[in-house]
């Protein structure tokens, strides 16, 4: 509870220090942790060396750029012995399952150090709008991730919560948050928006949390409105991973995401070069507190880009702008265009009487449409959802539109509303 206490108030700190200290704390741990993985870590000792790189040679936060890209594939390859730390003992580290879209689960080791800082960045996320200790939770995620431990403090009434399956139907979801009436909502975006369209469909107004927070899955407009409308506040979402943690978070001002630049690296790549502000690219994340299992320049398989304004609220950890999406989310065109899954979402979100959709590419040829019949629903959707494709997709690919009554989700919970089977990182 101590180290808990003395880490977030640390953190905290963070929050109001100015741009230039907070890349000294970012750049000292950068190369505390690149020394760690070149001693301990066989896999890293390797890729330094067959890059003609020392330690010592990154000296300034540019000089990452030197350092190659680590792929999920070529860590999924290595034994354990050679991709986690030989000063480490694994039987004392947290060990988190990661599976994502490969559906190949794969394992993560954290010293509890890493761990619980982690948890205490997730925290502070949460602390820094408006989330209070007294404050009763509802978590409504994958059952394999909760929480189930509870400590002295849950006893006395504080940081309560309860945990709900997004297995589960959005009708006892919600007559479950109506039970808990919980201060807190916490959970992925299609299950909150799916909890969200019952309660404005039966006009259920009592549940009225303070806070709602989303994260684990592409976030878009029409999920957030509607999730604001059925609560009556704004919701406050948050870019993580597994392998990573909390990589960044929204405050108050919704004008994007704040980058934990005190506990990771972060940088957007477009064809092997750093982005300009604003030009979306390849997801690259240096986790600053990995050591039982470094991650250093990882491609983390998702889109998104930086902006290069300054944020009102005054934190000076710099924005990221948007992060459109996993790259396997994106549909790749016969003429090379990628097609953003947020435009495809955008252009979904407005026809009339659909609860949810799955657009799926099986090939360069077939995009196949599955959308989930919701109050209104009437024959012409599918002929409205078809037209409405077919102008940003044009006439070179075979749309396949269908009504069905349920989109399932994928055995970690979450719902990826467009999939491309035809993306493939080298």
């Amino acid at each position: 509870m101590i180290n808990s206490l003395f880490l977030l108030k640390g953190l905290q700190g963070n929050l109001r220090l100015k741009r230039d200290s907070l890349e000294q704390i970012q750049l000292k741990k950068l190369k505390a942790l690149i020394r760690h993985a070149y001693k301990n870590v066989r896999y890293y000792r390797g890729l330094f060396d067959s890059a003609g790189l020392k330690p010592d040679d990154i000296q300034t936060l540019s000089d990452i750029r030197f350092i190659p890209i680590t792929e999920k594939s070529a860590l999924r390859k290595l034994n354990l012995e050679e991709k986690t730390a030989a000063n480490t003992d694994l039987r004392d580290c947290l060990k988190v399952f990661t599976s994502g879209s490969t559906g190949m689960p794969t394992h993560v080791y954290f010293t509890r150090y890493d761990h619980l800082m982690i948890d205490m960045v997730y925290l502070r996320s949460f602390l820094v709008n408006g989330l209070r200790f007294r404050d009763k939770r509802a978590f409504i995620l994958d059952p394999h991730s909760f929480e189930t431990k509870r400590c002295w403090y849950h006893r006395l009434g504080l940081a309560a919560y309860e945990n709900i399956s997004c297995f589960t139907g959005a009708g006892e979801q919600m007559e479950a948050l109506r039970r808990i009436q919980p201060d807190l909502i916490h959970g992925y975006p299609s299950s909150l928006a799916l909890i969200a369209l019952r309660m404005l469909e039966k006009g259920i107004k009592d549940v009225k949390p303070r806070l709602v927070s989303t994260s684990a899955e592409l976030l878009h407009q029409k999920q957030r409105e509607r999730i604001n409308a059925a609560f009556g506040i704004s919701l406050y979402d948050r870019y993580a991973a597994r392998e990573c943690g909390n990589i960044a978070w929204e405050c108050d001002r919704h004008d994007g995401y704040h980058i934990n630049i005190d506990t990771a690296v972060v940088e957007i790549v477009r064809d092997g070069k750093p982005a300009g502000y604003g030009e979306t690219g390849d997801v690259i994340v240096t986790n600053l507190h990995s050591y039982g299992m470094p991650f250093i320049r990882y491609r983390i398989g998702d889109i998104g880009s930086v902006s290069d304004r300054a944020c009102s609220c005054g934190v000076e950890m710099p924005l990221m702008r948007t992060v459109e999406g996993r790259d396997e989310d994106f549909i790749i065109l016969k003429d090379g265009r990628l097609m953003s899954p947020m435009m495809v979402t955008g252009t979904l979100d407005y026809v009339p009487g659909i609860r949810q959709f799955r657009v799926v590419q099986e090939s360069m040829d077939v995009i196949d449409v599955f959308l989930a019949k919701g109050d209104g629903f009437a024959p012409g959707a599918v002929d409205k959802a078809q037209e409405s494709l077919r102008e940003i997709f044009g006439s070179g690919v075979e749309l396949r539109c269908s009504a069905v009554e349920d989109i399932p989700r994928e055995s970690n919970g979450k719902v990826r509303a467009v999939v491309s089977k035809v993306f493939v990182r080298d």
